[in-house]
C-alpha cells in the first residue's frame, strides 16, 4: 500500500482532519477538478441501529434539496457498506459556537443578527419538511 497517495472520497481529495467524534470524523477536502473546498463528514453506519440509519437517510434527502444562505449546503452524499460521507459547504468562519468561543459575550445587536439568521434557516427547513 502506498501511503503517499491521497485518500479519495468520490471526486474529493481528503485533507486534514478537523474533528473526531464517536460516530463522525470531519475532514477538510477539495474537489479534484474544480478545487472547491468542502467539508466531508464521515459517518460510521455500523454504530447505528437500522432505525437511526433510516432517519439519517431521510434527513440527508431533505437537506440535499435545500439551498438557503443560513443553512450549510449539502452538495452530495456518498454511501458505502459501512459509511456515509456527507460533502458539505466549507465555511471558513466556523460555526456559531466557535464564534462565541473566540469573541466571548456578544452584544445585543450581534445576538439579534444571529437570531434572525437562525429563524430564517429554521423557517426554510420547516417549510421544506411540511411540504414534503
Amino acid at each position: 500500500m502506498d501511503f503517499n497517495l491521497p485518500r479519495l472520497i468520490g471526486d474529493y481529495i481528503l485533507g486534514p482532519r478537523i474533528e473526531q467524534g464517536s460516530f463522525v470524523t470531519v475532514w477538510r477536502a477539495k474537489h479534484q477538478s474544480s478545487g472547491l473546498e468542502v467539508v466531508i463528514k464521515e459517518i460510521d453506519k455500523k454504530l447505528f441501529s437500522p432505525k437511526v440509519s433510516d432517519s439519517l437517510l431521510t434527513e440527508i434527502s431533505t437537506l440535499s434539496t435545500i439551498n438557503h444562505p443560513n443553512i450549510i449546503r449539502l452538495f452530495e452524499f456518498i454511501e458505502t457498506e459501512g459509511r456515509i460521507f456527507l460533502v458539505l459547504e466549507y465555511c471558513d468562519g466556523g460555526d456559531l459556537a466557535g464564534y462565541i468561543r473566540r469573541h466571548g459575550k456578544v452584544t445585543e445587536v450581534v445576538a439579534r443578527h444571529f437570531m434572525r439568521q437562525l429563524a430564517a434557516g429554521l423557517q426554510a427547513l420547516q417549510e421544506k419538511t411540511s411540504y414534503s
